[in-house]
């Protein structure tokens, strides 16, 4: 009888057990991607460090493709390169373009940095470019504003896609210490 109530006490204690485990994984935090999107979407740029502000678009993106029905978008460090460089070049230059002077044009960055390569049997590539002063210049306003225009948000969506790199500045085109985020999207599929 001991051990009967025992067991009936060690079966207590192990559903008890199991409904704390289920009561903490539900107050756990968001994955690492949810909380990117909640944690930095809506910080300045200024106070925005380029991982931070890399993370918070990918998630944002990713939760955009999502609520689409497509699939996520790998962050690939190739393409993080050329957007960054192209980013860099577009703040304080004035210029506010796919191809700024004395740069190559997309192909180019991306033949430089090894994401495209001879061998490749096929190959797709986009960019979306971004730039908003205040709070114009958050992740979350700069992903809204691609939504919000028609041929952005055919490339954010594309479905081919399954990569992306994101290049980050604080500042704007035309002045690197004004309020303000500079962003580059460089999407990508290659297959060797």
């Amino acid at each position: 009888m001991v051990l009967r109530h025992r067991n009936i006490w060690l079966a207590a204690l192990f559903a008890l057990v199991l409904a704390l485990v289920a009561a903490v994984a539900a107050a756990s935090p968001p994955t690492a991607a949810a909380s990117a999107c909640s944690k930095w979407g809506d910080t300045m740029p200024d106070q925005l460090a380029p991982k931070e502000a890399r993370k918070a678009i990918v998630c944002l993106l990713n939760a955009e493709r999502q609520k689409a029905g497509e699939h996520s978008l790998d962050n690939d460090k190739k393409l993080q390169k050329a957007a960054q460089h192209h980013t860099d070049v577009m703040d304080g230059s004035g210029c506010f373009d796919h191809q700024c002077p004395g740069e190559g044009g997309l192909d180019q960055r991306l033949s430089i940095v090894d994401y495209l390569t001879n061998g490749l049997t096929r190959w797709m590539y986009g960019e979306n470019i971004a730039w908003g002063s205040g709070k114009l210049g958050t992740p979350k306003e700069i992903v809204k504003a691609w939504m919000n225009s028609p041929p952005h948000r055919e490339t954010l969506l594309t479905s081919s896609f399954d990569d992306v790199g994101i290049g980050f500045r604080d500042g704007t085109p035309s002045n690197p210490r004004e309020q303000g985020g500079i962003y580059t999207a460089d999407f990508g599929l290659r297959v060797g």
